[in-house]
Protein backbone atom coordinates (compact mmCIF):
# COMPACT_ATOMS: atom_id res chain seq x y z
CA UNK A 1 0.00 0.00 0.00
CA UNK A 2 1.33 3.94 -0.82
CA UNK A 3 2.17 5.40 2.42
CA UNK A 4 0.29 8.89 2.16
CA UNK A 5 0.58 11.74 5.04
CA UNK A 6 -1.52 14.40 5.84
CA UNK A 7 0.88 17.27 4.55
CA UNK A 8 0.24 15.19 0.84
CA UNK A 9 -3.57 15.30 1.40
CA UNK A 10 -3.94 19.43 1.88
CA UNK A 11 -1.41 19.84 -0.93
CA UNK A 12 -3.10 17.62 -3.42
CA UNK A 13 -6.99 18.13 -2.09
CA UNK A 14 -6.77 21.94 -1.87
CA UNK A 15 -5.43 23.49 -5.19
CA UNK A 16 -7.49 23.00 -8.32
CA UNK A 17 -5.59 21.31 -10.91
CA UNK A 18 -3.59 24.13 -12.56
CA UNK A 19 -4.91 24.68 -16.76
CA UNK A 20 -8.12 22.67 -15.90
CA UNK A 21 -11.14 24.23 -17.11
CA UNK A 22 -13.80 24.63 -14.94
CA UNK A 23 -16.06 25.99 -16.74
CA UNK A 24 -19.56 24.67 -19.14
CA UNK A 25 -17.82 21.32 -20.23
CA UNK A 26 -19.40 20.36 -23.69
CA UNK A 27 -21.21 17.34 -23.89
CA UNK A 28 -19.19 14.10 -24.85
CA UNK A 29 -21.31 10.88 -25.97
CA UNK A 30 -20.65 9.26 -22.86
CA UNK A 31 -22.26 11.75 -20.76
CA UNK A 32 -25.46 12.77 -23.07
CA UNK A 33 -28.97 11.68 -22.36
CA UNK A 34 -28.34 11.09 -18.73
CA UNK A 35 -31.63 12.61 -16.86
CA UNK A 36 -30.92 10.98 -13.39
CA UNK A 37 -31.24 13.66 -11.34
CA UNK A 38 -33.09 16.73 -13.50
CA UNK A 39 -34.93 16.29 -16.62
CA UNK A 40 -32.33 18.07 -18.47
CA UNK A 41 -29.26 16.04 -19.18
CA UNK A 42 -27.11 19.14 -19.19
CA UNK A 43 -27.34 19.19 -15.24
CA UNK A 44 -24.15 18.89 -13.67
CA UNK A 45 -25.00 15.78 -11.60
CA UNK A 46 -26.51 14.48 -14.77
CA UNK A 47 -23.06 14.66 -16.27
CA UNK A 48 -21.07 13.33 -13.93
CA UNK A 49 -23.29 10.58 -13.35
CA UNK A 50 -22.95 10.17 -17.15
CA UNK A 51 -19.42 10.10 -16.88
CA UNK A 52 -18.86 7.37 -14.48
CA UNK A 53 -22.03 5.23 -15.55
CA UNK A 54 -21.66 5.78 -19.50
CA UNK A 55 -18.93 4.65 -21.41
CA UNK A 56 -17.54 5.35 -24.78
CA UNK A 57 -15.32 2.01 -24.95
CA UNK A 58 -18.50 -0.12 -23.48
CA UNK A 59 -21.36 1.13 -25.61
CA UNK A 60 -23.38 -1.42 -24.19
CA UNK A 61 -23.58 0.95 -21.03
CA UNK A 62 -25.20 3.59 -22.37
CA UNK A 63 -28.34 1.83 -22.23
CA UNK A 64 -28.25 0.90 -18.92
CA UNK A 65 -27.57 4.19 -17.33
CA UNK A 66 -29.27 3.65 -13.68
CA UNK A 67 -27.23 0.56 -13.30
CA UNK A 68 -26.80 -0.19 -9.72
CA UNK A 69 -23.15 -0.14 -9.88
CA UNK A 70 -20.72 1.75 -11.80
CA UNK A 71 -19.40 -0.27 -14.76
CA UNK A 72 -15.94 -0.57 -13.40
CA UNK A 73 -13.82 -3.89 -12.92
CA UNK A 74 -11.02 -5.04 -11.46
CA UNK A 75 -8.56 -4.42 -14.61
CA UNK A 76 -10.91 -1.56 -15.87
CA UNK A 77 -8.98 1.68 -16.94
CA UNK A 78 -12.19 4.10 -17.23
CA UNK A 79 -11.73 6.91 -15.45
CA UNK A 80 -7.83 7.04 -15.52
CA UNK A 81 -6.78 6.35 -18.96
CA UNK A 82 -7.67 9.33 -21.73
CA UNK A 83 -9.99 10.90 -22.40
CA UNK A 84 -12.08 9.06 -19.96
CA UNK A 85 -9.37 10.90 -16.72
CA UNK A 86 -9.36 14.56 -18.69
CA UNK A 87 -13.26 14.83 -18.60
CA UNK A 88 -13.53 13.26 -14.74
CA UNK A 89 -11.96 16.00 -13.78
CA UNK A 90 -13.36 19.03 -15.47
CA UNK A 91 -16.15 18.29 -14.28
CA UNK A 92 -15.27 17.25 -10.41
CA UNK A 93 -13.47 20.22 -10.95
CA UNK A 94 -16.41 22.37 -12.30
CA UNK A 95 -18.90 20.27 -9.12
CA UNK A 96 -15.87 22.08 -6.43
CA UNK A 97 -15.52 25.54 -8.17
CA UNK A 98 -19.11 26.14 -8.54
CA UNK A 99 -20.00 24.70 -5.49
CA UNK A 100 -22.31 22.23 -7.18
CA UNK A 101 -23.54 20.24 -3.90
CA UNK A 102 -26.03 23.76 -4.01
CA UNK A 103 -28.08 22.66 -7.19
CA UNK A 104 -29.71 19.69 -5.45
CA UNK A 105 -30.88 19.57 -1.87
CA UNK A 106 -33.28 16.64 -1.78
CA UNK A 107 -30.93 14.77 0.59
CA UNK A 108 -32.28 11.34 -1.15
CA UNK A 109 -30.43 12.50 -4.62
CA UNK A 110 -27.84 13.33 -2.18
CA UNK A 111 -27.25 10.08 -0.66
CA UNK A 112 -27.01 8.49 -4.08
CA UNK A 113 -24.41 10.45 -5.19
CA UNK A 114 -22.55 10.33 -2.69
CA UNK A 115 -23.27 6.50 -2.44
CA UNK A 116 -21.77 5.80 -6.14
CA UNK A 117 -18.65 8.29 -6.09
CA UNK A 118 -17.77 5.91 -2.68
CA UNK A 119 -18.13 3.11 -5.07
CA UNK A 120 -15.66 4.66 -7.57
CA UNK A 121 -13.21 5.87 -5.04
CA UNK A 122 -13.02 2.49 -3.14
CA UNK A 123 -12.28 0.73 -6.84
CA UNK A 124 -9.58 3.49 -7.41
CA UNK A 125 -8.14 2.00 -4.57
CA UNK A 126 -8.15 -1.67 -5.08
CA UNK A 127 -8.18 -2.15 -8.87
CA UNK A 128 -5.04 -3.27 -10.59
CA UNK A 129 -3.07 -3.41 -13.90
CA UNK A 130 -4.69 -6.16 -16.09
CA UNK A 131 -1.30 -7.14 -17.29
CA UNK A 132 2.41 -7.43 -16.57
CA UNK A 133 4.03 -3.65 -18.44
CA UNK A 134 0.47 -2.12 -18.40
CA UNK A 135 0.28 1.16 -16.64
CA UNK A 136 -0.74 1.63 -12.96
CA UNK A 137 -2.16 5.11 -13.13
CA UNK A 138 -0.82 6.07 -10.03
CA UNK A 139 -0.71 9.77 -10.66
CA UNK A 140 -4.22 9.83 -12.10
CA UNK A 141 -5.50 7.88 -8.81
CA UNK A 142 -4.14 10.83 -6.75
CA UNK A 143 -6.07 13.26 -9.14
CA UNK A 144 -9.27 11.18 -8.94
CA UNK A 145 -9.51 10.58 -5.35
CA UNK A 146 -9.67 13.60 -3.27
CA UNK A 147 -11.51 15.49 -5.86
CA UNK A 148 -14.27 12.49 -5.35
CA UNK A 149 -14.00 12.90 -1.45
CA UNK A 150 -14.29 16.57 -1.37
CA UNK A 151 -17.34 15.85 -3.23
CA UNK A 152 -18.75 13.34 -1.26
CA UNK A 153 -18.37 15.32 2.03
CA UNK A 154 -19.76 18.50 0.52
CA UNK A 155 -23.26 16.40 -0.06
CA UNK A 156 -23.06 14.63 3.18
CA UNK A 157 -26.37 14.04 5.23
CA UNK A 158 -26.58 14.80 8.82
CA UNK A 159 -27.50 11.87 11.18
CA UNK A 160 -31.02 13.02 11.23
CA UNK A 161 -30.92 13.42 7.29
CA UNK A 162 -30.10 9.45 7.06
CA UNK A 163 -32.40 8.60 9.40
CA UNK A 164 -35.46 10.22 7.19
CA UNK A 165 -34.35 8.52 4.47
CA UNK A 166 -36.96 6.41 3.49
CA UNK A 167 -37.58 2.52 3.26
CA UNK A 168 -38.11 1.86 -1.15
CA UNK A 169 -38.33 -1.85 0.30
CA UNK A 170 -42.14 -0.70 1.83
CA UNK A 171 -42.56 1.38 -1.13
CA UNK A 172 -42.11 -1.25 -2.88
CA UNK A 173 -44.64 -3.29 -1.07
CA UNK A 174 -46.96 -0.59 -1.43
CA UNK A 175 -47.16 0.07 -4.90
CA UNK A 176 -49.46 -3.65 -5.34
CA UNK A 177 -46.95 -4.49 -8.07
CA UNK A 178 -45.57 -7.64 -6.60
CA UNK A 179 -47.68 -11.16 -5.26
CA UNK A 180 -46.90 -11.28 -1.54
CA UNK A 181 -46.37 -14.93 -1.54
CA UNK A 182 -44.39 -17.51 -3.98
CA UNK A 183 -47.15 -19.31 -6.26
CA UNK A 184 -45.64 -22.71 -7.28
CA UNK A 185 -48.17 -22.55 -10.26
CA UNK A 186 -46.93 -18.81 -11.47
CA UNK A 187 -43.09 -19.28 -10.69
CA UNK A 188 -42.76 -16.68 -12.99
CA UNK A 189 -44.48 -14.16 -10.69
CA UNK A 190 -42.14 -12.03 -9.09
CA UNK A 191 -43.13 -12.17 -4.99
CA UNK A 192 -41.91 -9.71 -2.52
CA UNK A 193 -42.70 -10.99 1.23
CA UNK A 194 -44.20 -8.15 3.29
CA UNK A 195 -43.04 -9.75 6.53
CA UNK A 196 -39.21 -10.07 5.34
CA UNK A 197 -38.30 -7.82 7.93
CA UNK A 198 -40.75 -8.51 10.90
CA UNK A 199 -38.78 -9.24 14.05
CA UNK A 200 -41.35 -11.69 14.78
CA UNK A 201 -42.25 -12.79 11.77
CA UNK A 202 -41.43 -16.12 9.35
CA UNK A 203 -38.26 -15.07 8.11
CA UNK A 204 -35.55 -15.67 10.68
CA UNK A 205 -32.06 -13.52 10.10
CA UNK A 206 -28.87 -15.60 10.00
CA UNK A 207 -26.13 -13.96 11.10
CA UNK A 208 -22.19 -14.26 12.58
CA UNK A 209 -21.85 -15.25 15.91
CA UNK A 210 -18.06 -14.36 16.98
CA UNK A 211 -16.48 -14.36 13.82
CA UNK A 212 -14.27 -11.50 12.71
CA UNK A 213 -16.10 -11.04 9.43
CA UNK A 214 -19.83 -10.17 8.58
CA UNK A 215 -22.16 -12.99 7.10
CA UNK A 216 -21.94 -12.63 3.14
CA UNK A 217 -18.18 -11.77 3.33
CA UNK A 218 -17.88 -12.64 -0.78
CA UNK A 219 -20.20 -9.83 -1.41
CA UNK A 220 -19.08 -7.42 1.04
CA UNK A 221 -15.98 -7.42 -0.21
CA UNK A 222 -17.13 -6.77 -3.62
CA UNK A 223 -19.32 -4.12 -2.34
CA UNK A 224 -17.62 -2.93 0.64
CA UNK A 225 -20.58 -0.12 1.06
CA UNK A 226 -23.08 -2.59 1.76
CA UNK A 227 -24.72 -4.21 4.50
CA UNK A 228 -25.93 -7.71 3.67
CA UNK A 229 -28.56 -9.72 5.29
CA UNK A 230 -29.35 -13.21 5.33
CA UNK A 231 -32.84 -14.68 5.96
CA UNK A 232 -34.10 -17.78 5.70
CA UNK A 233 -37.82 -19.02 6.22
CA UNK A 234 -39.20 -23.00 6.17
CA UNK A 235 -42.79 -23.85 4.89
CA UNK A 236 -43.66 -24.46 9.05
CA UNK A 237 -42.38 -20.64 10.08
CA UNK A 238 -40.36 -19.18 12.52
CA UNK A 239 -40.35 -22.49 15.15
CA UNK A 240 -39.39 -24.85 12.07
CA UNK A 241 -37.09 -22.85 11.20
CA UNK A 242 -35.30 -22.74 14.82
CA UNK A 243 -36.34 -26.49 14.89
CA UNK A 244 -34.50 -26.99 11.60
CA UNK A 245 -31.42 -25.06 13.03
CA UNK A 246 -31.05 -27.01 16.31
CA UNK A 247 -31.16 -30.01 14.43
CA UNK A 248 -28.27 -28.54 12.10
CA UNK A 249 -26.44 -27.44 15.64
CA UNK A 250 -26.77 -30.99 16.80
CA UNK A 251 -25.87 -32.95 13.77
CA UNK A 252 -22.81 -34.92 15.12
CA UNK A 253 -20.37 -34.46 12.43
CA UNK A 254 -20.75 -31.35 10.64
CA UNK A 255 -17.41 -31.20 9.29
CA UNK A 256 -15.33 -34.04 7.50
CA UNK A 257 -11.71 -34.16 6.03
CA UNK A 258 -11.32 -32.06 2.70
CA UNK A 259 -11.30 -34.80 0.06
CA UNK A 260 -8.56 -32.96 -1.78
CA UNK A 261 -5.81 -32.74 1.77
CA UNK A 262 -3.84 -35.90 1.93
CA UNK A 263 -2.60 -34.85 5.05
CA UNK A 264 -6.09 -34.58 6.58
CA UNK A 265 -5.56 -31.13 8.31
CA UNK A 266 -8.23 -29.08 6.54
CA UNK A 267 -12.04 -29.87 6.63
CA UNK A 268 -14.92 -29.00 4.69
CA UNK A 269 -18.88 -28.86 5.43
CA UNK A 270 -20.62 -32.47 5.53
CA UNK A 271 -22.46 -32.45 2.45
CA UNK A 272 -24.76 -35.29 4.07
CA UNK A 273 -26.18 -32.54 6.62
CA UNK A 274 -30.11 -32.50 7.67
CA UNK A 275 -32.00 -31.32 4.86
CA UNK A 276 -34.37 -28.77 5.26
CA UNK A 277 -37.74 -29.65 3.63
CA UNK A 278 -38.86 -28.37 0.06
CA UNK A 279 -40.62 -25.11 0.19
CA UNK A 280 -37.68 -23.19 2.14
CA UNK A 281 -37.03 -20.07 1.04
CA UNK A 282 -33.73 -17.87 1.21
CA UNK A 283 -33.50 -14.35 0.72
CA UNK A 284 -30.29 -12.17 0.38
CA UNK A 285 -30.53 -8.44 1.11
CA UNK A 286 -28.27 -5.79 0.19
CA UNK A 287 -28.87 -2.37 2.66
CA UNK A 288 -26.87 0.85 1.60
CA UNK A 289 -24.67 2.34 3.89
CA UNK A 290 -23.62 5.99 3.94
CA UNK A 291 -21.17 8.16 6.08
CA UNK A 292 -22.75 11.67 7.52
CA UNK A 293 -21.69 14.55 7.64
CA UNK A 294 -19.10 14.39 10.71
CA UNK A 295 -17.56 11.16 8.63
CA UNK A 296 -19.54 8.55 10.58
CA UNK A 297 -20.69 5.61 9.43
CA UNK A 298 -24.41 5.56 8.97
CA UNK A 299 -26.63 2.49 8.01
CA UNK A 300 -29.55 3.17 6.27
CA UNK A 301 -33.16 1.82 5.28
CA UNK A 302 -32.89 1.59 1.51
CA UNK A 303 -32.58 -1.63 -0.08
CA UNK A 304 -30.43 -2.00 -3.20
CA UNK A 305 -31.13 -5.18 -3.94
CA UNK A 306 -32.83 -8.27 -2.84
CA UNK A 307 -32.00 -11.87 -4.01
CA UNK A 308 -35.10 -14.15 -3.22
CA UNK A 309 -34.50 -18.50 -4.01
CA UNK A 310 -37.51 -21.07 -3.44
CA UNK A 311 -36.75 -24.26 -3.18
CA UNK A 312 -39.25 -26.52 -5.55
CA UNK A 313 -37.67 -29.42 -4.81
CA UNK A 314 -34.47 -31.34 -3.48
CA UNK A 315 -32.65 -33.81 -5.07
CA UNK A 316 -30.00 -36.16 -3.30
CA UNK A 317 -26.68 -35.00 -2.52
CA UNK A 318 -25.65 -37.92 -5.18
CA UNK A 319 -27.34 -36.56 -7.56
CA UNK A 320 -26.60 -33.04 -7.52
CA UNK A 321 -24.09 -32.37 -10.28
CA UNK A 322 -25.61 -34.35 -12.96
CA UNK A 323 -26.59 -32.01 -15.72
CA UNK A 324 -25.91 -31.60 -19.79
CA UNK A 325 -26.71 -27.91 -20.04
CA UNK A 326 -27.29 -25.01 -18.11
CA UNK A 327 -30.88 -25.40 -18.63
CA UNK A 328 -30.73 -28.56 -17.33
CA UNK A 329 -28.25 -27.29 -14.18
CA UNK A 330 -30.82 -24.85 -13.38
CA UNK A 331 -33.64 -27.58 -13.48
CA UNK A 332 -31.75 -29.57 -11.41
CA UNK A 333 -30.73 -26.93 -8.65
CA UNK A 334 -34.58 -27.54 -7.45
CA UNK A 335 -34.60 -23.40 -6.93
CA UNK A 336 -36.48 -20.84 -8.37
CA UNK A 337 -34.83 -17.44 -8.45
CA UNK A 338 -35.98 -13.29 -8.01
CA UNK A 339 -34.51 -10.43 -7.90
CA UNK A 340 -35.14 -6.87 -7.37
CA UNK A 341 -33.11 -4.14 -7.51
CA UNK A 342 -32.92 -0.43 -6.86
CA UNK A 343 -33.59 1.88 -9.47
CA UNK A 344 -32.95 5.45 -8.95
CA UNK A 345 -35.53 6.76 -10.96
CA UNK A 346 -38.44 5.10 -8.81
CA UNK A 347 -36.36 5.79 -5.67
CA UNK A 348 -36.81 9.36 -6.26
CA UNK A 349 -40.09 9.00 -7.25
CA UNK A 350 -41.04 6.83 -4.15
CA UNK A 351 -42.14 3.99 -5.73
CA UNK A 352 -39.72 1.24 -4.65
CA UNK A 353 -38.08 -1.39 -6.64
CA UNK A 354 -37.68 -2.99 -9.83
CA UNK A 355 -38.24 -7.00 -10.69
CA UNK A 356 -35.32 -8.14 -12.97
CA UNK A 357 -37.20 -10.29 -15.85
CA UNK A 358 -36.49 -13.12 -16.91
CA UNK A 359 -34.39 -11.98 -19.96
CA UNK A 360 -33.12 -9.36 -18.49
CA UNK A 361 -29.59 -8.97 -18.85
CA UNK A 362 -26.73 -6.50 -16.83
CA UNK A 363 -23.52 -6.14 -16.41
CA UNK A 364 -22.20 -8.59 -13.38
CA UNK A 365 -19.67 -6.40 -10.48
CA UNK A 366 -19.64 -9.70 -8.20
CA UNK A 367 -16.96 -12.38 -9.16
CA UNK A 368 -17.27 -11.00 -12.73
CA UNK A 369 -14.91 -10.76 -15.51
CA UNK A 370 -15.79 -7.39 -17.16
CA UNK A 371 -15.86 -6.53 -20.64
CA UNK A 372 -13.25 -4.44 -21.31
CA UNK A 373 -10.55 -6.53 -19.15
CA UNK A 374 -8.32 -9.28 -21.36
CA UNK A 375 -7.79 -8.92 -25.02
CA UNK A 376 -10.41 -6.88 -27.36
CA UNK A 377 -11.03 -10.40 -28.80
CA UNK A 378 -12.82 -10.97 -25.67
CA UNK A 379 -15.06 -7.97 -25.39
CA UNK A 380 -18.86 -9.35 -24.96
CA UNK A 381 -21.59 -6.85 -25.65
CA UNK A 382 -24.59 -6.25 -22.60
CA UNK A 383 -26.89 -8.53 -24.72
CA UNK A 384 -24.48 -11.19 -25.30
CA UNK A 385 -24.54 -12.01 -21.54
CA UNK A 386 -26.64 -14.39 -20.09
CA UNK A 387 -30.06 -13.45 -18.25
CA UNK A 388 -29.19 -12.72 -15.05
CA UNK A 389 -31.63 -15.36 -13.59
CA UNK A 390 -29.70 -17.65 -15.20
CA UNK A 391 -26.51 -16.68 -13.22
CA UNK A 392 -27.61 -17.33 -9.68
CA UNK A 393 -27.42 -21.21 -9.70
CA UNK A 394 -23.25 -21.03 -10.63
CA UNK A 395 -22.79 -19.81 -6.73
CA UNK A 396 -25.53 -22.07 -5.41
CA UNK A 397 -25.50 -25.28 -7.51
CA UNK A 398 -25.66 -27.20 -4.09
CA UNK A 399 -28.76 -29.39 -3.24
CA UNK A 400 -30.57 -27.77 -0.66
CA UNK A 401 -28.28 -26.68 2.71
CA UNK A 402 -25.61 -27.35 0.23
CA UNK A 403 -26.48 -24.41 -2.05
CA UNK A 404 -26.30 -21.77 1.18
CA UNK A 405 -23.04 -20.75 0.98
CA UNK A 406 -23.47 -19.33 5.12
CA UNK A 407 -24.57 -22.69 6.46
CA UNK A 408 -21.24 -22.83 8.22
CA UNK A 409 -22.52 -19.89 10.59
CA UNK A 410 -25.60 -22.40 11.82
CA UNK A 411 -23.32 -25.38 12.74
CA UNK A 412 -20.68 -26.07 15.88
CA UNK A 413 -18.27 -24.93 16.88
CA UNK A 414 -18.85 -21.65 14.94
CA UNK A 415 -15.78 -20.36 15.77
CA UNK A 416 -16.45 -18.68 19.44
CA UNK A 417 -19.79 -19.73 19.75
CA UNK A 418 -19.74 -23.20 22.00
CA UNK A 419 -23.37 -23.55 23.10
CA UNK A 420 -26.24 -23.59 21.13
CA UNK A 421 -26.91 -19.67 20.30
CA UNK A 422 -30.66 -20.00 21.16
CA UNK A 423 -31.99 -16.62 20.52
CA UNK A 424 -29.05 -15.73 18.16
CA UNK A 425 -30.26 -15.45 15.12
CA UNK A 426 -32.19 -12.41 14.70
CA UNK A 427 -29.65 -9.44 14.45
CA UNK A 428 -30.37 -6.55 16.96
CA UNK A 429 -30.83 -4.22 13.95
CA UNK A 430 -32.48 -4.88 11.20
CA UNK A 431 -29.99 -2.69 8.71
CA UNK A 432 -27.14 -2.43 10.46
CA UNK A 433 -24.75 -3.95 13.05
CA UNK A 434 -21.14 -3.17 15.05
CA UNK A 435 -19.48 -6.14 13.56
CA UNK A 436 -19.93 -4.69 10.29
CA UNK A 437 -19.01 -1.18 10.97
CA UNK A 438 -15.75 -2.83 13.06
CA UNK A 439 -14.85 -4.42 9.28
CA UNK A 440 -15.28 -1.87 7.14
CA UNK A 441 -13.43 0.81 9.05
CA UNK A 442 -10.84 -1.80 9.73
CA UNK A 443 -10.54 -1.78 5.33
CA UNK A 444 -7.05 0.29 3.71
CA UNK A 445 -9.52 1.65 1.52
CA UNK A 446 -11.89 3.03 4.74
CA UNK A 447 -8.77 4.53 5.87
CA UNK A 448 -7.79 5.96 2.97
CA UNK A 449 -11.15 7.92 2.49
CA UNK A 450 -10.58 9.12 5.97
CA UNK A 451 -7.29 10.28 6.44
CA UNK A 452 -8.47 12.62 3.00
CA UNK A 453 -11.38 13.74 4.73
CA UNK A 454 -9.40 14.59 7.87
CA UNK A 455 -6.57 16.40 5.56
CA UNK A 456 -9.16 18.87 4.55
CA UNK A 457 -11.19 19.83 7.95
CA UNK A 458 -14.66 20.44 8.87
CA UNK A 459 -17.19 22.03 6.19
Amino acid sequence: MRPLTAAFFLAVISPIAPGTSCGSLRLHGSEAGVTIYDPNPSHLWNRLHGAIFVRADVPSTAGVPDALDPPLWFHSKHLLSQPSHERILRILDEFLKTHGERLIRDPLKRAMLQRDLWAVFDWSVGREPDRLGEPAYEKEELELQPRLVEIMRRIALTPEQIRQLPSNYTQALASGQFAKDYDPAHPDRPFLPPDLFDLNGPWVQIYNNGANEPIAAGHENTFSRSSFLVFMRLPGGRKATFDYFRTLWDFPQPWIPRPDDDRHEQTTVNPELPQFPVGTQVALVRQLILFDNEGNLQGTPITESVQIRVYRNVASHADRDVFANEDEAIKKSGQDFYQFTLSRSLLFAGKGLKATAPDEREFSMFNAFGPDEGSPAQFIPLDKYRPVLKTCFECHLGQGINSLNTRSHLLKPDWLTHEYPAGSYQAPLPWWGYLDAHWKQSRYDWGLLSGYWKANGPH
